[in-house]
């Protein structure tokens, strides 16, 4: 059981009360197969294909709520993947990559929870996806080149050089999270948020795990 919200900081919170959802994500069957070198750059390319879908849809919906009170304080164009994805799709896929790739079923519910979630709601996705890319972006990257031989040219996605050093741009996001002037109700229905972002995520690897390879 979480503290009462506003009995810890915002970012603390985000980080302890969604925990046992993060650990389900990370140790999916397709995950653990994947960064474990027991996949195939086939299926990195597939968790490729429904990251464009997802980072679409969140970054159109931090993009409704930028000039919003809480939202403008988390949003930072930097972040942006959607055009990463794209460029990483065309190299790994051809120039047809469109064509191609196509929504899971797990990946349309994402999408759609995406589209209808309210500016906390949206918060708390922005939280759990790039605050996690942000920390083990260039490991996973690594791990990629190593594991399965993908270029660099079919990894933009994890490249945030443009964030400069990650600790201190990590840093100022918990803070921004910290200042956010929320109710106890708010603060609440943000963690829960982030809570199904990390289980929406493990249904998409539980699709990923079943899907042949593209």
């Amino acid at each position: 059981m979480c503290a009462p919200a506003l009995v810890q900081p915002l970012s603390i919170r985000l980080r302890e009360c969604p925990a046992q959802a993060h650990e389900h994500a990370e140790g999916s069957d397709f995950m653990t197969s994947l960064l474990g070198g027991d996949a195939t750059p086939e299926a990195f390319t597939a968790l490729t294909a429904q990251l464009y879908y997802v980072y679409d849809a969140l970054e159109a919906a931090m993009r409704r709520h930028r000039e919003s009170v809480w939202a403008g304080q988390i949003y930072d164009a930097r972040l942006e993947r959607r055009d990463a994805i794209a460029t990483d799709l065309a190299f790994l896929l051809g120039p047809g990559w469109r064509e191609e790739i196509t929504p899971l079923p797990a990946t349309r519910r994402y999408v759609e929870r995406l589209e209808e979630a309210d500016e906390i709601g949206v918060i708390g996705h922005h939280y759990v996806r790039y605050l996690g890319d942000v920390a083990g972006g260039q490991v996973i990257a690594t791990m990629m080149q190593r594991l399965y031989g993908v270029s660099p040219e079919g990894l933009s996605f994890y490249d945030f050089s443009a964030l400069g050093k990650i600790k201190p741009f990590r840093d100022d996001y918990r803070a921004a999270l910290d200042g956010l002037d929320l109710t106890d109700a708010q603060a609440a229905a943000l963690t829960d948020e982030a809570e199904l972002a990390f289980a929406l995520n493990s249904d998409v690897f539980a699709d990923l795990a079943g899907e042949p390879a593209l």
